[in-house]
């Protein structure tokens, strides 16, 4: 190599040489990826750009308009993205529908890869494929059963968080309601005693936080850098500390659960326990119960606290609502005798009011997120190559092709649209192509039905036991990160507790 340089230097024209190949090359690959390119780029790369960096970082900063100018420029065509998850394909909602059942186009991989499960402190991220039997096998199945316990912990679990004061006063709504929705969550997924386990609650709940929160961080670094720039992160180190600490709570709880199981099959006796803990259990043979728990914890707290919050945002930005929804709740409890399956369904309009918030504020700006595990021929006749991903972009849920007024909140759409022949794309738990909220397909979010009760429950509670309102000349505005889609949690909402028309308690363990 030495050689090789002196050889240069004492030959000027070996260096101009040289110089001519290396551009040259540069050339040429430069040329043979734009003639390999065969779809439109969304920021496309500049002459010999040879990193993503800068692309990268202007998809992160300016997402929602330039995805929203590209369902306007390419409408129902594809195009490239260099994006903070790689290179993706982004493609229209019109081909949502024929891609959905393909099961050459797998979810797991990308989202364990995107969600960081190979950096330490991730890890939950990683048992997705084991949480989806979970949830389809024993919770889905067993909804109406879990509607007392979720009423009884969402009625404890609300009282002691928004207090029983009568006097206006702060809450925040990103922090306390997923305590809220922890604690809830909890006690179907890890039985009453784990529950109110303050410090369970705690802990679990800020690594949810801190977990999605800084994997965005670590996303703003290109892909080959994350498993090394990890070790050199404070927030890393943070998020490894609230998992170990998370750990540290749950082990005495699995331990004390072990020795009673022991005994009672000791005695000839079945389990005394009938929660997740038990079903990872059951199903598999080689599991791992802290992080399958937090696992539960990252899937069942943050999403439905997110969707949650946004609802008593636009509420708040909707008072007329709030008495609407109460008149509607004490009229279908009241005939249904309580929180039975019928009476869930038939709250028509607040599902509606959550479907819409949903709709105009999901915590994604691309969902249908594949990548192909063998050649896919798309709807248009070309090949989705192997390891390439693809992504659909969810710019037209406020498109006026798609929805009329898209733009404006209507806590009517959905009522007005079970009125029509799409009925069946107006509940909340429903997946369309029009509405990406949930997913769409084979790999829809299979907890939806759950976080839908769930949500549902706890407006209940809280609608009829609280009065909400925002802070004056407050107006929550959301912001963007990449694809990811930011609630505003920067002001509290403010709260106070009323006489409720109903004893939604007693009604409900009736």
């Amino acid at each position: 190599m030495t050689a090789y340089i002196d050889t240069i230097l004492q030959n000027p024209q070996y260096a101009v040489l040289s110089a001519i190949s290396v551009v040259t090359l540069l050339i040429v690959n430069f040329s043979f990826f734009t003639q390999q390119e065969k779809y439109p780029i969304l920021i496309p790369k500049k002459p010999f750009e040879l990193t993503n960096t800068r692309v990268v970082k202007e998809f992160i900063a300016n997402s929602r308009s330039l995805l929203a100018n590209a369902r306007t420029v390419y409408k129902d065509q594809p195009y490239r993205a260099y994006t903070e998850l790689g290179k993706v394909l982004v493609i229209p909602p019109s081909w949502v529908d024929a891609l959905k059942s393909n099961r050459h186009l797998d979810f797991q991989t990308p989202a364990r890869d995107d969600s960081h499960e190979y950096i330490p402190g991730f890890q939950p991220f990683g048992g997705s494929h084991k949480l989806t039997t979970v949830i389809n096998k024993y919770i889905t199945k067993a909804l109406m059963k879990l509607t007392g316990p979720i009423s009884e912990e969402a009625s404890l679990s609300i009282r002691d968080t928004l207090t029983d004061s009568r006097e206006w006063h702060p809450i925040r709504p990103q922090a306390d309601l997923i305590r809220v929705v922890s604690r809830v969550s909890s006690r179907i997924f890890m039985g009453e005693e784990l529950c109110r386990d303050e410090e369970w609650n705690r802990t679990s709940s800020e690594y949810t936080l801190l977990a999605f929160g800084y994997g965005g961080l670590l996303r703003s670094y290109p892909r080959w850098l994350r498993p090394y720039i990890h070790w050199f992160l404070p927030q890393c180190w943070e998020v490894r500390a609230k998992l170990n600490e998370a750990r540290q709570c749950l082990q005495p709880h699995i331990e004390r659960r072990k020795g009673i199981k022991q005994k009672a099959l000791a005695e000839g006796k079945p389990s005394p326990f009938d929660d997740s803990i038990e079903w990872f259990e059951k199903e598999y043979e080689k599991h791992d119960p802290a992080t399958e728990q937090i696992a539960v914890s990252i899937v069942a707290y943050h999403t439905t606290s997110d969707l949650l919050a946004e609802t008593l945002l636009n509420l708040c930005q909707h008072p007329e609502l709030f008495q609407e929804l109460r008149e509607e709740i004490i009229t279908i409890l009241t005939a249904e005798g309580g929180l039975t399956k019928g009476a869930l369904y038939n709250l028509k309009l607040m599902d509606s009011v959550v479907k819409e918030s949903q709709r105009l504020r999901p915590i994604l700006l691309g969902a249908f997120r594949r990548i192909a595990t063998a050649d896919v021929t798309l709807p248009n006749g070309d090949i989705l190559k192997k390891g390439d991903k693809i992504i659909g972009g969810m710019s037209h849920m406020w498109d006026s092709d798609t929805y009329d007024n898209a733009l404006e909140f209507d806590p009517y759409r959905f009522v007005k649209m079970r009125q029509t022949s799409d009925d069946k794309k107006a509940h909340l738990v429903s997946t369309s192509a029009d509405h990406l909220g949930f997913g769409h397909g084979f790999h829809a979010c299979p907890g939806r039905f759950f976080a839908a009760n769930e949500i549902k429950i706890l407006l209940c509670h809280m609608l009829l036991k609280y009065d909400w309102k925002l802070p004056e000349g407050c107006k929550p505005q959301p912001s963007h990160s990449g694809f990811k889609l930011l609630g505003d949690y920067s002001s509290n909402l403010l709260v106070r507790r009323r006489t409720e028309e109903l004893d939604i308690d007693s009604l409900s363990s009736s």
